[in-house]
């Protein structure tokens, strides 16, 4: 069987729309646990929403 590479969680900055992939918070038997960073590294805001709440997210 092939691995699958997990993906990341992905999180948008509020300020600038910067997409930032999370940081690792926990291991599990299923995969990861991410949450977003502490800070945008284009603009400096705090303020992330998940990419999949993000409402101008265009598939």
């Amino acid at each position: 069987m092939a691995h699958q590479p997990e993906h990341p969680r992905l999180f948008v900055c509020n300020a600038c729309q910067t997409v930032h992939a999370g940081t690792v918070v926990e291991h599990t038997d299923s995969g990861h646990r991410y949450e977003a960073p502490e800070g945008c590294g284009a603009c400096g805001e705090s303020a992330f929403t998940p990419i999949e709440d993000w409402p101008h997210r265009h598939d």
